[in-house]
């Protein structure tokens, strides 16, 4: 009689924004890579450096991605030896919404709107941050133009929290974040929402054992390539990038 096939191992491969969330929830002894948050601002280098890290796992294994699409920056990530486990999503911020539906949901009551989490505020990844930089690097006429470019389609901040004492602590920040933008734009509007660790349970339940792919995740399975089609449900249209909460569903 055969030996049973050795179990595959878990790994687990993802933007460090979720580390907070996903690594608490992950079995012991599960390996965890925490990737750069700023690799999202340039989907060619993200799809790259996620790459070279799935190419670095040296036994076949079931690894976590703990990516959505991001901009397209999955797309042409190959499996190799590996099955891969990723969240059937544009980005990031249904992953902290807890489900696609729910990022549906709120993209079409309020198309406008840009997420902070505390990862993201911790990282200083947002719009705030991000014209100081400018003006560091730059100047100030420049940081002006470059963060009207990127900025001025929204109209509402909202900071997602996982319980009320988060949501207390990052206020005055995102706070902060949405009266700059109110400044520069008007009519921007700041809101709170708990977010729902849902999607991240599951993720991780499908990683130890994954099956086919469904409507919450996709499963690339040992010599398969992450393909932009992989992430489109019925009726979708391919998405259009336009920033954090802004890819057109």
């Amino acid at each position: 009689m055969n030996a049973a096939a050795p179990s595959r191992p878990t790994v687990v491969i993802s933007c460090k924004v979720l580390e907070d969330l996903l690594g608490k929830r992950l079995p012991a002894g599960v390996p965890a890579v925490w990737l750069d948050v700023m690799l999202h601002n340039s989907p060619k280098k993200l799809g790259a450096a996620l790459q070279e890290q799935i190419d670095a796992v040296a036994l076949p294994s079931f690894i976590i991605i703990g990516y959505g699409l991001c901009g397209n920056g999955l797309v042409g990530v190959q499996a190799r030896e590996h099955t891969l486990v990723i969240p059937r999503t544009h980005d990031c911020v249904a992953i902290f919404l807890g489900s696609h539906q729910r990022y549906v949901q709120r993209f079409f009551a309020n198309p406008g709107t840009y997420y902070l989490t505390k990862g993201w505020i911790d990282a200083r990844d947002e719009p705030l941050s991000d014209y100081h930089d400018y003006v560091k690097e730059f100047d100030e006429e420049t940081a002006d133009y470059l963060f009207e470019m990127k900025y001025k389609h929204y109209r509402r901040i909202c900071l997602v929290g996982f319980s009320q004492q988060e949501l207390d602590d990052y206020r005055a920040q995102a706070s902060a974040v949405a009266g700059f933008m109110d400044k520069r734009f008007g009519g921007v509007v700041y809101e709170e929402t708990l977010g729902s660790t849902g999607l991240i349970e599951t993720l991780v339940q499908m990683g130890a054992r994954p099956g086919d792919a469904d409507e919450e995740f996709v499963v690339v399975k040992p010599g398969g390539e992450i393909t932009q089609e992989m992430f489109m449900r019925s009726g979708e249209q391919a998405p259009q990038p336009m920033g954090r909460g802004e890819t057109a569903a």
